[in-house]
C-alpha cells in the first residue's frame, strides 16, 4: 500500500459541503483559523484515509460543534487516529473491507456519543464519501496505476475493487478454474457484506435501548413524583396527629381545671346554705354540659380532619386500581345488559313508564317496544332499514349516501369521482348506481 492521506469531509443535509486535509483541520481545532459557514451549528463531520489510488481505507465518524464566531467549542476532543487503528471492519469502498468507528460500532465507549450512524443504504453515506474523494477537490497525487473503477453506489462497494487480469491465449483456463486471487476477494467481500450487517444491527440495538433508556426515565419520574406526593401527605398526617396530641393536653389542663374548680364549689357548697348548694349545682351541671359539649364538638371536628386526610391519601393510592375496577364493572354490566335474556330490566322500565326512542337519518325519532328491543339490540341498522322498508345492504349505501352525497363511480384506480351530488333524505328513494352518481356518470348521462 502506498502513502496514505488523511482528510476530514464535512456533511450538511446528508451531502458533501467541504473538505480539507487534516494539517488543516488541525489548524481549526487550534483556533488558529475558524469556519464560518459553520458558526453557531453542530457538524456531521468524517475524517477518511485516502491511498494513492483514491480509494477509502478507514472512516471515524464524528461530531463537532462550532461557536458563533465559527470556532471548535472547547469541549471537543476526539481522539481520530486512536479510534480508527482499533476500529472494526465495514463495507468495500475498493481497497477492501475499510476500519469504520460510528455510534454503533465504537471502539471506545467513552466516545459514544460524539459520533454519528452512516447511511448504509445504496446511495448512502459511503457512496457520497466516495464520490467525494473521486473529485479529488484537494489535488492528491493519485498513481494511476493502482486506481481503482469509480463506483456509483454503495451496491459496487461490495464487490471486488481490482479487476482480475486476463490473458487473451488464457481465457478458457481462467473461465475452467477459479484462481487463488478470486477465492481472497470472495472471502474479503463475505467479510465486508458480514460487517456492514452487523454496522446496522448495532445501529438498530442503539435505537432501541434509547428508547428503553428514555422510558425508563419517564417511569423513574413518575415514581419519583408520587413517592414525593406520599411523603407530603405523612407530613401533613404527622402535623394532624401533632395537632391532635396538643388539642388532647389543653383537654388534660382544662380536665384538671374543671376538677380543681368543683373542688372549690363543693367547698362553698358546704360552707353555704341548700339554696346556695342548689346553685352551685345548677351552675356545676351548666358548666359540665357546656364543656361537655365543646369537649365533642373539639373531637368531632378533629376526627373529620384526620379522617378526610386519611381518605385523600387512600384515595390517590387507589385511585388507579378502583378506576380499573369501575371499567371492568361497567364493561361487566353492559355484557350482562346485552345478553339478558329474561328481560328483567326492559321490563321494568317499560313498567315504570320508560319509551325507548332513537334517532336514525331516514326515520327519524323512532319509538321501539319492548319485543322489539332485542332485535334492535343486535343489530341497530338491519332493525331500521326493516323499518324503512328497505334490505338492509341498500340502507347502508343509503347512508354512506346520506352522510357523504357524492359521487361513488369509480375509475380504474377504484377511486371515487367525488363530484358533490343531490341528497336522497328517503332511502325508499334511494337506487344504488344511480342516486349515488353525477351527471356525467349516472345511466342517462350514460346514455
Amino acid at each position: 500500500m502506498g502513502v496514505l492521506t488523511e482528510a476530514v469531509i464535512f456533511f450538511k443535509d446528508e451531502n458533501v459541503v467541504k473538505e480539507m486535509f487534516f494539517a488543516e483541520f488541525e489548524a481549526v481545532l487550534d483556533d488558529v483559523v475558524g469556519i464560518p459557514d459553520f458558526a453557531s451549528d453542530e457538524v456531521h463531520a468524517a475524517f477518511i484515509q485516502i491511498d494513492d489510488a483514491l480509494r477509502v481505507t478507514g472512516v471515524v465518524f464524528f461530531i463537532i460543534s462550532f461557536n458563533a464566531h465559527g470556532k471548535v467549542t472547547g469541549h471537543w476532543n476526539i481522539p481520530l487516529r486512536h479510534l480508527l487503528d482499533h476500529a472494526s471492519y465495514g463495507p468495500d469502498l475498493g481497497a477492501g473491507a475499510i476500519r469504520v468507528a460510528c455510534r454503533s460500532a465504537c471502539p471506545v465507549a467513552w466516545y459514544r456519543r460524539q459520533l454519528w450512524d452512516p447511511d448504509t443504504a445504496v446511495a448512502g453515506t459511503f457512496s457520497r464519501i466516495s464520490a467525494a474523494v473521486l473529485r479529488n477537490r484537494l489535488g492528491i497525487i493519485v498513481d494511476r496505476r493502482e486506481q481503482a473503477v469509480p463506483r456509483e453506489n454503495v451496491a459496487d462497494f461490495f464487490r471486488a475493487s481490482a479487476a482480475i487480469p486476463w490473458a487473451a491465449t488464457d481465457v478458457q483456463a481462467v473461465e475452467s478454474k477459479p484462481t487463488p486471487v478470486f477465492h481472497r476477494r470472495y472471502r474479503l467481500k463475505l467479510r465486508a457484506m458480514r460487517s456492514a450487517e452487523q454496522l446496522t444491527l448495532a445501529t438498530q440495538a442503539e435505537s432501541y435501548a434509547s428508547a428503553l433508556e428514555a422510558q425508563a426515565e419517564d417511569f423513574t419520574r413518575q415514581l419519583r413524583d408520587r413517592e414525593l406526593l406520599i411523603k407530603d401527605q405523612k407530613a401533613k398526617l404527622d402535623e394532624l396527629l401533632k395537632g391532635e396530641q396538643e388539642v388532647q393536653a389543653r383537654l388534660d389542663r382544662q380536665q384538671r381545671l374543671m376538677h380543681q374548680k368543683t373542688e372549690e364549689l363543693e367547698s362553698l357548697l358546704e360552707r353555704g346554705g341548700q339554696d346556695y348548694q342548689r346553685q352551685m349545682t345548677e351552675l356545676r351541671n351548666e358548666y359540665a354540659e357546656e364543656l361537655e359539649r365543646r369537649l365533642k364538638d373539639q373531637a368531632i371536628n378533629l376526627e373529620d380532619a384526620l379522617h378526610r386526610r386519611e381518605r385523600e391519601l387512600y384515595n390517590r393510592a387507589t385511585e388507579i386500581v378502583e378506576l380499573r375496577g369501575e371499567l371492568s364493572t361497567l364493561r361487566e354490566q353492559n355484557r350482562t345488559l346485552m345478553v339478558d335474556s329474561d328481560d328483567k330490566l326492559l321490563k321494568t322500565m317499560v313498567e315504570k313508564g320508560v319509551v325507548f326512542i332513537a334517532y336514525h337519518p331516514g326515520v327519524e325519532h323512532l319509538v321501539i317496544s319492548q319485543d322489539e328491543m332485542p332485535e334492535y339490540l343486535r343489530d341497530p341498522l338491519v332493525y331500521v332499514a326493516s323499518r324503512c322498508e328497505v334490505s338492509d345492504t341498500l340502507y347502508r349505501e343509503w347512508l354512506a349516501h346520506y352522510r357523504l352525497p357524492i359521487c361513488r363511480a369509480t375509475d380504474d384506480d377504484m377511486q371515487y369521482c367525488g363530484q358533490p351530488i343531490k341528497k336522497i333524505m328517503r332511502p325508499m328513494l334511494f337506487r344504488s348506481g344511480e342516486s349515488d352518481r353525477c351527471h356525467d356518470h349516472s345511466a342517462c348521462g350514460l346514455s
